[in-house]
């Protein structure tokens, strides 16, 4: 083995080893691109997640506002909370009054007010949870105004000062307004 011989050999493994290189320095360029394409989709499906999630919390709104509007039709005009608090007595006293026929069945009937009453209240609990959830979304909106508008005056029916018909007709109105998919 001469010199130019051992000379040649290294300039060949050299240029092998230069052209590894160059296609090693090609798959870092093509993996970088990857992973800017990769962040890129990323940052918009969470983009597209959080519209979705605001889409949702605002359907749920307006699914608990008609599962409120439903239980208020099963409601008095007026509540008078004299009688509800007598007929909840006579409903924790039910099993005095078990073996006579008439008084049982006022009790009954007493129970069913009851009943739709705690679930008219719970139904409200719900509507509040969801309007909370909407977390701001609904900011200076005359949706908010109504919202705020009927839950003052929904405490007052439930006390007895206010009728269902007030509740029914913004109920109405907070239901037909469009605010889920909002007309551009």
């Amino acid at each position: 083995m001469n010199e130019n011989y051992i000379a040649y050999e290294t300039l060949v493994a050299n240029r092998a080893a230069a052209e590894w290189a160059c296609w090693a320095m090609i798959a870092s360029w093509v993996s970088a691109a990857a992973t800017i394409v990769t962040l890129f989709l990323a940052f918009k499906a969470l983009f597209t997640w959080r519209e979705q999630e605001k889409t949702k919390v605002k359907i749920d709104f307006r699914n608990a506002l008609k599962k409120l509007k439903t239980a208020l039709l099963f409601m008095p005009v007026n509540i008078d909370p004299e009688q509800l608090n007598d007929e909840r007595e006579q409903v924790i006293a039910k099993w005095l009054f078990k073996d006579v026929d008439l008084i049982s069945q006022q009790i009954e009937l007493g129970e069913e007010n009851v009943k739709r009453f705690d679930e008219l209240l719970s139904i409200f609990d719900c509507c509040q949870s969801s309007w909370f959830a909407t977390e701001h979304l609904f900011d200076n909106t005359e949706l908010e105004k109504v919202w705020h508008e009927f839950e003052s005056n929904f405490n007052k029916y439930i006390n007895g000062g206010e009728s269902k018909d007030l509740l029914m007709k913004m109920l109405d109105k907070l239901i037909s307004s469009r605010f889920v998919f909002e007309s551009r």
